[in-house]
């Protein structure tokens, strides 16, 4: 489920997603959209969710070089 999908899962929209997690809405946008948002930002995301950061955002894995 997209970050989208789960906010309009709970009738909110990007506005009032922002001021439930007391960031700007730009965050909201730019995490919808693909984006990773900062620590902080994310970790309040996902709180409001009911999960872990990397379950949005997966660790993504460096293959030695």
């Amino acid at each position: 489920m997209t970050l989208s999908e789960r906010r309009l899962n709970k009738g909110l929209s990007v506005a009032a997603l922002a001021r439930e997690v007391k960031v700007p809405p730009h965050v909201i946008r730019h995490a919808e959209g693909g984006g990773r948002p900062r620590p902080d930002n994310a970790l309040r995301l996902a709180d409001f969710y009911g999960l872990r950061v990397t379950d949005l955002w997966p660790v993504e894995q460096r293959s030695a070089a």
